[in-house]
């Protein structure tokens, strides 16, 4: 300094200092304090205001398909009743013992002597003819009813509350129709409207040895209110 007094240059030196309010390094510390704990603060308040998130699985129970069996009852068809036996063929019996050795001793016949007429007056019947009915209880198999009219009840017998029911005598032919119409027994208040329903009932034909033939059968016909 004394060099620049005694011998003056003509250059102007100023001296600076450091301003202690602006000075970085002196407060390096506390600001850095400061900063930490700021950020450990924000920390905290965001773990505070929203916690940690844990997902939650929630299982479903597995789908069982169910099977339903249905039950199914059991079904049966009806058997049809066995034909009525035919008629037994006549077996042989052994009778009295014949012996073997007869002798017949010769005999003339005088044939213009004979009051018999042994002319053939027409054709030997071999049976009864195959359209000759027959009854229920002889065929193999009987008319089966198909269709069953109900009979007009009676306004008399409905007026006076009265029931019954009439037997009737039908020939089914061999096409399964009423030919004849018949009455057994049966009130006769309810006989003509029971031989009327009778003439519409429809038969499956009978039938024997495999022929179609004409059947009598006997049939109930009742009137009832109920």
């Amino acid at each position: 300094m004394r060099l620049l007094k005694d011998h003056p240059t003509g250059v102007r030196v100023s001296v600076r200092s450091k301003n202690p309010d602006v000075d970085l390094k002196r407060d390096y510390g506390t600001r850095f304090l400061k900063s930490l704990g700021a950020s450990f603060l924000f920390m905290l308040f965001t773990v505070l205001i929203y916690p940690e998130h844990i997902p939650t699985v929630v299982l479903n129970d597995p789908q069982i398909d169910v099977v339903q069996w249905a039950q199914i009852p059991e079904t049966s068809q009806a058997k049809r009743p066995p034909p009525p036996p035919r008629p037994a063929v006549p077996i042989e019996v052994e009778g009295e013992e014949i012996p073997e050795d007869i002798t017949i001793e010769t005999t003339e016949l005088d044939l213009d002597s004979l009051p018999l007429d042994l002319r053939l007056r027409g054709p030997i019947a071999a049976g009864p003819p195959s359209d000759a009915p027959m009854d229920e209880f002889d065929i193999e198999y009987k008319p089966h009813p198909i269709r069953i009219v109900a009979p007009e009840y009676p306004r008399q017998a409905h007026k006076q509350k009265l029931e019954g029911t009439v037997k009737v005598r039908v020939l089914v032919d061999k096409r399964g129709r009423v030919e004849k119409v018949e009455v057994v027994s049966g009130p006769e208040i309810f006989r003509n409207n029971a031989m009327a329903a009778a003439r519409q009932f429809r038969f499956r034909p009978g039938k024997h040895e495999g022929q179609k033939r004409k059947v009598w059968m006997v049939m109930p016909i009742g009137f009832s209110l109920k």
